[in-house]
Parts: structure tokens; C-alpha cells; sequence
């Protein structure tokens, strides 16, 4: 894995997001700045790529993936742009660090649905 890093087949956009407060003290993210390009490896989840019944909304399905970069602009509130969907980050980005050369992120994303035509994927 860590080979592939060094010529990372895959682009992933990452769209910081920053916390504020709403009118009524409600927590609201807005975008912050512009999606930065990230080369990376992109791998499904597939034991965890399942169908889960809801009361309300029947069916839904839950696609799951994992991201592995040498390096990663991200938090726990970024979002990440991938062919044409919109996901969000799953826990915090954790580092692998146990020595320089090794050393690389691994993210798991949850998908959210298309992204909008309005989506600044270009970077």
C-alpha cells in the first residue's frame, strides 16, 4: 500500500468546513476556503457497504469508504468530493506515523449523497 501512495492512482477534493453559531445558537458548518486536490488511494468498505432499514425513510443504504494519503488537509468536519458524490468524514483522520517513510493518513468516509451542480470540484 504504501508503494502505491508514492504514485497514488486516485483525487479526492477536500472542502474544509469551519463551526459557527446560528442566530438561535444552533451549530452550522459553511465551507471554508476552496476544495484542495488531494492524490491518494481509494478503497470501498465492502463488510460494512450494507442496506440498513430506517423507521421513517424504509431502505437506505450505507456505502462506506477508506482513503489513504501521505497527506491530509482534512478534520473530522471536512467533506470530500468524489465522482460526483459528496461525503463526509467518519471520526477524526487518523496518522500512521511510526516512522518517516511509512508515515500516512487513513480516512473513512460515509457518502451523503450527489453532489450539487454548484460543487467547486475542479480545485
Amino acid at each position: 500500500m504504501l508503494g502505491l501512495l508514492a504514485r497514488a492512482p486516485h483525487t479526492v477534493m477536500v472542502q474544509k468546513r469551519a463551526k459557527q453559531t446560528g442566530e438561535r445558537g444552533e451549530r452550522l458548518y459553511a465551507n471554508d476556503g476552496r476544495p484542495i486536490a488531494v492524490k491518494c488511494v481509494v478503497q470501498p468498505v465492502r463488510e460494512w457497504s450494507t442496506a440498513e432499514e430506517t423507521m421513517a425513510d424504509g431502505l437506505q443504504l450505507l456505502s462506506l469508504l477508506r482513503v489513504f494519503s501521505r497527506d491530509w488537509p482534512g478534520d473530522l468536519n471536512s467533506q470530500v468530493l468524489w465522482k460526483g458524490d459528496r461525503w463526509e468524514t467518519v471520526g477524526d483522520p487518523q496518522h500512521h506515523h511510526i516512522s518517516p517513510r511509512t508515515a500516512h493518513w487513513e480516512i473513512t468516509l460515509r457518502r451523503l449523497g450527489k453532489a450539487k451542480e454548484t460543487d467547486d470540484t475542479e480545485g
